[in-house]
């Protein structure tokens, strides 16, 4: 792998002009100011990988010349070469790691390569008194050409931040590695809006890749992405030799994380950190028990503590910003299975972050509200907030925050509904549905939605338990129209859920819905994507019974059962509650869990639970996330019961919620 400098992510016209592209959605300003079509933008990931194979080629074929010239008899003066070649007794090898390339003979008395062994890390205490540098583990002149790529400059004072040395060699075969750093920078890298909890899309501005020699040095960072790539390939593949490798690679990212959290200099730095949040991942890849949870909760505040040390000084460069936030998504999803509400050392460095923004970033703004319901949640389990008519107003104060950032978002940040010319299976009702600028804004958009969606769903639950043994149109008319409220919002926030899945499946895209109409009329727009026919199962899609169904002549008791702040995930007092949890958490496809939560919702329809499940099926399909056919499994589960549905709507109150609200 040699690197040729970092690839410029601008439109085609400000790359030909050397002008610095803006690269805003959906077209650039410089092309907007020349009045001229912006031609987009490249996926960078494409831009990766290059055909190195003949210049490899050469190389060898040099080195393999170079050798002879300079021992041609080198076979007869050196019988012990060969010995020393071979693997040791009890060594596993595999055939695919040998060298296929030609080395050089060896000298009596000269340093011999030695074959890779198992992943293992042998630390040494190497002393420089210059710029660090990677250890140079070829003795050979050959190696010492201008193009070797295993040492490597840094963005922090002119070099790459360099992990502790170590004669880390893989017996992993280079086919093995290539596959597991490959499968990551597709599912966790890309940038070509393939959404994603965990985007590491800014890890070239932290890391580089070592040499690729078979006399590879492995750091931490390598060692933690083959072991995530590894663990998902072997959930599609179903391979155990695949998951072995993976589990050894983990062991070995592990320890050289734990020697880099010794060392103070260490420690900070952002390959650290980087390192850190890989390996939470690989938790949530790896398993779903109560140890394996716990693992990945070790992770978590870990990274945490780690934050904290770091301080502000992390947020000086992009990548360590990038990570303080992907943290604190993390954090969040790990504090409500705990039922704790976020630390407030992290709340308050999010805090600074958003005040080195001007304090007017939408991100920061929307973060406000979610923490504060996080608290809310932990004071209503923990029993500091009892009684119901406290919890009410407190959660609908909540939601009005969200609501007031929601109305002061700039303009950039708004959706726009837009209408297929013809019918598509992946739309709800066939032809309706929104686009967003980027998938990146429509996964946040989904983010606040889940959240006020159970924020209402606990308001209902609330307003329920106050009136256990009375119909709704026996209630108080302040008791109806904040049900009439919260029921309202919760089908305007579920519908709006479902009006953006299209996009996530690459149906519609902003451009064209901007090209077809003015900014204020619904475009009219082509699918972008045929059908794709899904096989249902009899065992993933056979749906439970509903109350109305299960017996004809008798209407059992309406019961409440909507995924509140106190269980979202339905997991309490059940035996598989690890295995819920980390199915929903470890799903990376940011449409799942709005998804779920659709599905399940106390508003939810026999025609709206046959959508979701339809569409997890698809993603599972389509991607390969096995966690979406968990997830649709629990959805199938769910029981519809919406509470309401033999009130006379005409008879309640009315909302005066506008119908232009954006949701």
């Amino acid at each position: 792998m040699v690197y040729c400098g970092k690839p410029s992510k601008g439109c085609s016209s400000c790359r030909e002009r050397k002008i610095r592209c803006d690269q805003k959605e959906p077209a650039c300003g410089q092309c907007e100011k020349r009045q001229q079509e912006c031609p987009g933008y490249r996926n960078i990931i494409d831009l990766m990988f290059r055909d190195e194979s003949s210049h490899v080629i050469k190389k060898a074929a040099k080195t393999k010349a170079r050798g002879r010239l300079k021992n041609p008899q080198a076979s007869s003066t050196a019988p012990g070469a060969e010995l020393s070649e071979k693997a040791p007794a009890g060594t596993s090898t595999d055939p695919n790691s040998s060298d296929p390339s030609p080395r050089p003979a060896v000298k009596p008395g000269a340093r011999r390569h030695h074959p890779p062994r198992p992943l293992a890390v042998v630390t040494r205490n190497v002393t420089f008194r210059h710029r660090p540098r990677q250890a140079r583990w070829a003795s050979s002149s050959s190696e010492s050409d201008g193009d070797d790529d295993s040492l490597l400059p840094s963005p922090e004072e002119e070099t790459w931040p360099t992990t502790q040395q170590a004669t880390l060699l893989y017996s992993l075969s280079p086919s093995y590695q290539e596959r597991g750093t490959a499968f990551f920078f597709s599912r966790y890298v890309s940038v070509d809006e393939n959404a994603c909890h965990q985007n590491f899309d800014f890890i070239f501005d932290v890391w580089r890749p070592a040499s690729m020699l078979p006399e590879r040095q492995v750091d931490g960072v390598l060692a933690s992405m083959t072991a995530v790539g590894l663990a998902g390939l072997s959930h599609l593949t179903m391979c155990p030799k695949m998951m072995d490798w993976s589990r050894r690679s983990y062991g070995t990212a592990l320890q050289m994380t734990n020697d880099a959290l010794r060392n103070p200099a260490e420690a900070v730095k952002d390959t650290t950190m980087m390192s850190i949040l890989i390996l939470g991942t690989y938790e949530m890849l790896s398993g779903r028990s109560n140890q394996t949870v716990r693992a990945w909760q070790n992770h978590i505040n870990g990274a945490s503590a780690l934050a904290k040390m770091r301080g502000l000084k992390q947020f000086m460069t992009r990548a360590g910003a990038r990570m303080f936030v992907m943290l604190t998504q993390i954090v969040l999803i790990n504090c409500m299975q705990k039922d704790m509400p976020m630390p407030q050392p992290l709340i308050e460095l999010r805090n600074q972050l958003g005040m080195l923004s001007g304090g007017m970033d939408p991100n920061w703004r929307l973060s406000g509200p979610i923490y504060k319901v996080m608290q809310l949640r932990y004071d209503i389990n923990s029993g500091l907030l009892s009684q119901p008519a406290d919890v009410i107003e407190q959660l609908t104060k909540v939601d009005q925050e969200f609501a007031d950032v929601i109305a002061e978002l700039p303009e950039y940040w708004k959706y726009r509904p837009v209408r297929l010319s013809t019918p598509h299976p992946a739309v709800f009702d066939g032809h309706r549905c929104d686009v967003y600028p980027t998938l990146g804004l429509a996964s946040t958009w989904n983010g606040v939605r889940s959240i006020r969606m159970m924020v209402h769903e606990t308001i209902i639950g609330e307003i329920i338990k106050c009136f256990p043994d009375r119909h709704i149109m026996d209630w108080p008319y302040e008791a109806k129209l904040q049900l009439a409220k919260s029921v309202e919002l919760l089908e305007r926030l579920r519908d709006t859920v479902i009006a953006s899945v299209p996009q996530h499946f690459g149906l519609v895209n902003f451009r064209d819905a901007m090209s077809e109409s003015g900014a204020s009329a619904t475009a009219v727009i082509t699918p972008k994507k045929a059908p794709v026919r899904i096989e249902s199962s009899a065992a993933t899609f056979a749906s439970s019974p509903s109350p109305s169904s299960a017996d004809g002549s008798t209407r059992r008791p309406v019961v409440f059962n909507g995924p509140t702040l106190h269980d979202p995930a339905h997991m309490k007092g059940r035996s598989d509650n690890a295995e819920r949890f980390m199915t929903l958490a470890s799903a990376s496809n940011t449409i799942v869990w709005p998804l779920y939560l659709v599905g399940v919702s106390s508003c939810g329809t026999e025609e709206v639970k046959k959508y979701v499940v339809e569409r997890l099926q698809a993603i599972l399909e389509e991607s390969g996330l096995l966690q979406a056919r968990g997830v649709a499994l629990m959805v199938r589960d769910k029981e519809v019961c919406v509470p309401w549905s033999d009130v006379y709507w005409d008879r309640m109150p009315q909302t005066q919620i506008p119908l232009d609200l954006l949701l």
